[in-house]
């Protein structure tokens, strides 16, 4: 063997050490997950994606929810609990609270329930004023979503649906993707699928394409998407972009954080070969530069295709879907005997306590003795290790507590409620933006201030409400007057259409009256 040789086994059975001791790892953390719950034989699916240490703080993370009662059985997803972890940073504070809005939202929404109760009658005309759906999927087997924004008739739209009605029929296809069309996706391409590839076709859109209504609309749909189906986007490609788009990505982008806009590729009219890098030619549509044309499903934006299509797939996924039926059947049995017994271990305990009932052989002062000494060995490992976090828990009271005597807070609640603060409409607008990707506040506005300055903060402030106002009103005066205006030149043009029409009907008799003049006149000749 040579020295080459043997230099390099160490680092390959290293290498292959590391390999298997992470192998085990999250093995184990899986094992974790799965404990008290049944492994469903349809959806197991191998977990190498996913890196070990996000798997780690999924499980740390699903053991707060499981102790603050708020991971329901059909919850109880490793990569659900991903999803709402990397869209809050993995931050789990903000993202147990984004978890709680959303459970919170579910029950008063009926999300749960919204694919049996809610009918949308209306699907046809919503479809023609507002082309949109699933067909096939990317070269990974993740579904793909086409829109044609360029299409959008936000007008008719709105006169086919109401808000409410388009934003619950949203809800529930978003609900129908979780339910079947990803886990049908998942079991064609063998692996975990919980993210798609949309399609934005925004041919002929610019800064005033979508009236105010529609605006509202699409924020409305973002702010539902993005508090309560996080990370579901894997890849967006806007195709036809032209320059009054461009100029209105360029604005909207400021908004966004890198993560974002990093999934986000804008292409102009030359986009097909870069769907085609993504996309097989065979599940992209002919009008994007692909092969099909679901001829006999009324054309692609109407076919739905897809493997959620599949007889044998759909098997298992409603064999899936009754597992999960089942287990959380068993988990709600499971849950209920737990507290039974609690209960009556609980009522136990205090029945022994006060008969004065003790262990033979044993005086009460011996069972007390023994329990201090039990509870002595189980803390004095936890006092050695928050010793030195209690120190600087110390540290840091003592300075904060020089710090308010220095600086004493004048008004009686230190931290006010953020509905005192103006919030124009502009900012809310701008939905998409979290806290997470807001400018940290400036020094001198985090110093406490005196009263006066905070009287004239407050004024400063309700000008500006004004101001807001004011300007409302401007613009729907201005809105108004257009209208006006608009009426007034229909008008104008109704007159302008009736004078011409009896210019020509003058005309015409005109034309009558001069040729039986002439006639006339050429018989009083001849006969002179």
């Amino acid at each position: 063997m040579s020295a080459s040789d043997a230099d390099r086994r160490p680092a390959e059975n290293s290498e292959d050490e590391k390999k298997t001791k992470l192998g085990s790892f999250k093995k184990a953390i899986s094992n974790s997950f799965n404990k008290g719950r049944r492994n469903s034989k349809v959806m197991s699916f191998p977990m190498d994606d996913i890196d070990a240490e996000e798997l780690k703080q999924a499980e740390e993370f699903r053991q707060v929810l499981i102790a603050e009662d708020l991971l329901p059985s059909r919850h109880d997803d490793i990569h659900m609990m991903l999803r709402f972890l990397r869209a809050r940073k993995f931050d789990p504070e903000k993202t147990k609270q984004m978890w709680s809005d959303m459970i919170q939202w579910r029950k008063e929404f009926g999300a749960d329930t919204i694919m049996e109760d809610f009918e949308f009658k209306e699907i046809d005309d919503v479809l023609k004023y507002y082309p949109q759906g699933h067909h096939g999927v990317d070269k990974d087997g993740r579904p793909v979503y086409i829109e044609k924004l360029g299409q959008v008739d936000s007008n008719k739209l709105l006169q086919a649906t109401k808000m409410e009605r388009y934003v619950k029929y949203h809800v529930r296809e978003f609900e129908r993707t979780f339910v079947h069309k990803f886990p049908a996706c998942s079991i064609a391409a063998k692996k975990h699928i919980d993210q798609s590839t949309t399609i934005l076709d925004v041919q002929g859109v610019g800064l005033t394409s979508l009236n105010k209504s529609a605006r509202e609309l699409i924020q409305c749909l973002q702010k539902v998407d993005g508090d309560n189906y996080p990370e579901t986007l894997n890849r967006m490609f806007i195709i036809n972009a032209g320059s009054g788009f461009r100029l209105l990505w360029n604005t909207v982008k400021s908004f966004l954080d890198l993560k974002t806009t990093a999934k986000i590729n804008v292409l102009g009219s030359s986009y097909q070969s870069k769907l085609l890098e993504i996309i097989e030619a065979s599940e992209l549509p002919d009008f994007l530069g692909g092969s099909c044309k679901c001829a006999d499903k009324g054309g692609c934006m109407l076919s739905d295709k897809g493997p959620w299509n599949d007889p044998e797939i759909m098997k298992m996924v409603h064999s899936y879907a009754e597992e999960r039926e089942a287990e959380a059947k068993s988990s709600s049995k499971t849950t209920s005997g737990n507290m039974d017994s609690s209960n009556k271990e609980s009522n136990k305990e205090a029945g022994e306590k006060e008969s004065g009932k003790t262990e033979p052989g044993k005086t009460e002062s011996a069972k007390n003795e023994e329990s201090s000494k039990t509870d002595s060995d189980k803390n004095e490992s936890g006092k050695k290790e928050s010793g030195k976090m209690e120190e600087k828990v110390s540290e840091e009271e003592k300075t904060i507590s020089e710090h308010v005597m220095a600086h004493p807070y004048p008004h009686p609640h230190p931290h006010p409620d953020r509905s005192d603060s103006v919030c124009s409409d502009a900012f809310l607008e701008a939905n998409d933006i979290q806290i997470d990707h807001l400018s940290p506040v400036p020094e001198e506005l985090s110093t406490p201030m005196g009263s006066e300055k905070e009287e004239k903060l407050r004024a400063a402030l309700t000008a500006l409400e004004q101001q807001l106002t004011a300007t409302k009103q401007a613009e729907v005066e201005k809105e108004l007057k257009l209208k006006a205006a608009l009426d007034r030149v229909n008008a104008l043009e109704k007159e302008l259409t009736e004078t011409k029409k009896t210019l020509d009907e003058t005309r015409v008799k005109q034309e009558e009256l001069l040729a039986t003049v002439g006639k006339e006149k050429k018989f009083s000749l001849f006969c002179w």
